[in-house]
């Protein structure tokens, strides 16, 4: 909601009635107390404020009024146009400064840019109040799932039962992992990490429980085991459903007693580990199938979390896309208007890790403007190979084996000549658009040979 501040009856209701025509909520003050007010009541989100009002009329007090509309963008507007009043007015907080008469396509620009800097605004003060909140699990989201799996997890992480962790690939089952771990009354010990499926099965036994010095051909010297390594803390077995049958009978003997027996030992030896487990298989049916053992199953399952898809979690998207946009960039750095509903509406079956990879792809592929870097959609139908909706189609649109540069010159093409007609090739309004100084667009039209 805009908040227009200003003592002249006739301009406060011609403006705010241009702005309503093109879509915006208005508030009206006619002086610098009744403006703070309103603004205390709360839900503004940029302001239009006249420098000389009642009761001093004097720029000076308007001056003095900008920091009370904080964090709220303010954009200044006054019948005194002098350059050193503008600057100071910039010094002392405002957004922007327009001055009197007031040309009303300029205004429509400012408060629409001044609108989106709030909208950013607003939403890096969320991702960094969750990330905040959610930081001691590292699990990011405020979809009702998230909200359940995190409380899970605090309920069950200072108990001994051992974890199985289910959900599709890339749902951060590991995140799940290191949360019951630091969560745990173990958080002071490791937290060892094995993936089942990324070691071979005649190799896995000697990484699990460890060899002795000539047990095997290469085996040089005594050679501890990441149970052994785990122990007085947590064992993590990713994606333990592709864990070979022989294996399975003798993680089952630990399970039951916590000993086990190092490849070439003749003793027994005993180690106090939490184990685990995650898979993004079936095992039930594998149970079924025979291919994975019922009492390891049963075993393991002393409590089971599940891990949701991203299309399970409405509204993280758009979160978790901002998080990761602010940990990958470099300086400041926003998504243009609209992207974030698009990233919301696609489908991600690679779930959050396809969606991280998306957006720093997106991020190195976005060229940075004069107020930082704006990830567009362009960016992130590249980033993702060309399936987010809406990709703009076009004549300039490259085929075939085209190199990567020719795609990017083909899409900046396109921006520009799209930013052109919205604006009827106004050049100042175009540039502004688009980040760039007028000159600069001009020497892009040139190369382009847009006229």
């Amino acid at each position: 909601m805009i908040l227009l501040a200003d003592d002249e009856p006739a301009f406060q209701r011609l403006t705010a009635n241009w702005l309503r025509s093109l879509g915006h909520e208005v508030v009206t003050a006619g002086d610098g107390e009744e403006a703070r007010g309103i603004f205390a009541q709360g839900g503004i989100d940029t302001v239009l404020l006249d420098l000389a009002m009642p009761p001093h009329l004097d720029p000076e007090a308007g001056l003095e009024l900008i920091g009370a509309f904080a964090p709220a963008p303010v954009v200044v507007m006054t019948g005194h146009a002098q350059q050193e009043l503008a600057l100071r007015a910039v010094e002392a907080g405002a957004w922007d400064f327009l001055a009197k008469p007031i040309d009303p396509d300029m205004l429509k620009v400012v408060v629409a840019r001044a609108q989106e800097r709030a909208r950013l605004a607003r939403e890096l003060a969320q991702a960094r109040a969750v990330e905040a909140e959610t930081q001691d699990m590292g699990l990011i989201g405020q979809s009702p799932a998230m909200v359940a799996l995190r409380a899970m997890i605090r309920r069950i992480a200072p108990t001994r039962l051992p974890i199985l962790v289910l959900g599709p690939s890339g749902t951060g089952k590991e995140l799940v992992a290191r949360a019951l771990h630091a969560a745990s009354p173990r958080a002071a010990g490791p937290l060892v990490p094995v993936h089942c499926g990324a070691i071979p099965a005649d190799l896995l036994e000697s990484e699990l429980f460890g060899h002795l010095k000539g047990s095997f051909t290469g085996a040089h010297a005594d050679r501890p085991g990441l149970v052994e390594a785990a122990n007085g803390g947590t064992l993590f077995l990713d994606e333990i459903g592709e864990m070979p049958p022989l294996m399975q009978v003798k993680l089952l003997r630990f399970l039951a007693d916590g000993t086990y027996q190092p490849i070439g030992a003749r003793e027994m030896r005993q180690a106090d580990v939490r184990i685990v487990a995650a898979t993004h298989r079936d095992l039930a049916g594998a149970v079924a199938e025979g291919t994975f053992r019922e009492d390891l199953y049963y075993r393991l399952k002393g409590m089971i979390l599940r891990t949701p898809a991203l299309s399970e979690r409405p509204g993280d998207v758009a979160l978790l896309a901002s998080v990761f946009l602010r940990r990958v960039a470099h300086g400041p750095a926003a998504f243009a208007p609209g992207v974030l509903e698009g990233l919301e509406g696609h489908g991600w079956p690679g779930n959050v890790r396809e969606l991280r990879a998306a957006v720093e792809t997106a991020a190195a592929l976005a060229v940075p403007g004069p107020t930082g870097l704006t990830i567009g959609t362009e960016d992130l139908a590249l980033a993702i190979g060309n399936e987010l909706e809406p990709l703009p189609s076009s004549d300039m649109m490259p085929t075939g084996q085209a190199s990567l540069q020719d795609e990017l010159n083909a899409l900046e093409h396109l921006r520009i000549t799209q930013a052109l007609e919205r604006t009827g090739n106004n050049h100042t309004h175009t540039a502004r658009e688009l980040g760039l100084s007028r000159v600069g667009l001009l020497k892009k039209m040139a190369r382009m040979g847009l006229r």
